[in-house]
């Protein structure tokens, strides 16, 4: 439900990519979960602190304050939002190719945790079939199945670091929906997709 932002949302990953999308559904009115494996930056943030020089922190603090927006390196918690956001680095190879390591190993962490009626979007940059040929088998590997249990989508990051124009709130986004449409499903789930789709028009 899109009007009353009752979703939540979870983002994985809190560099550059997933810490102002986290900032940009906190400011939309969306209670958001950051989560990171990387201690340091979590207490940064709770300290009031950007690791990330175009990042303000200010919005951060205001959403903390105001009980919207949380950070943990407790992946249990994946439980407890509606989408997972995968924002996690994928640094090019000697072979100047997308190393998978992060997200091989967060996939897996999410297998673990999440549950039933859960969409989970791969924002990290890699090659074409990566989301079907790595991300889902090790998702349905626990038992559960794409389009009937959970939801899966990719939608490539956009952040263009250091440009004043163009940022998390008005960049168009492209979506690649599993075979199962994810629009068809669980309300809440969807007004966090449409939401993700459609931000530049947030005001």
């Amino acid at each position: 439900m899109i009007e009353d932002r009752t979703a939540k949302v979870g983002v994985i990953g809190l560099g550059y990519v997933g810490l102002p999308l986290a900032i940009h559904f906190g400011k939309s009115g969306f209670s958001v979960v950051g989560f990171d494996l990387d201690s340091v930056k979590i207490e940064k943030l709770l300290k009031g602190e950007s690791y990330i020089k175009h990042v303000s922190i200010d919005p951060v603090t205001e959403m903390i304050e105001a009980g919207s927006f949380d950070v943990t390196s407790d992946f249990d918690r994946l439980k407890d939002v509606d989408c997972i956001l995968i924002c996690v680095p994928t640094p090019l190879t000697d072979k100047m190719e997308p190393d998978l390591t992060y997200l091989v190993e967060t996939t897996e962490t999410i297998a673990r945790h999440f549950r039933a009626g859960q969409l989970i979007v791969l924002e990290s940059t890699t090659y074409p079939g990566t989301t079907e040929e790595m991300v889902l088998p090790r998702l349905e590997k626990e038992g559960m199945t794409v389009g009937s249990d959970f939801f899966l989508a990719y939608s490539p990051e956009r952040e263009d670091p250091g440009n004043e124009n163009f940022s998390a709130s008005n960049t168009p986004k492209v979506v690649g929906e599993s075979p199962h449409p994810v629009w068809k499903w669980h309300r809440p789930c969807t007004a966090v997709l449409r939401t993700w789709c459609l931000y530049h028009r947030q005001k």
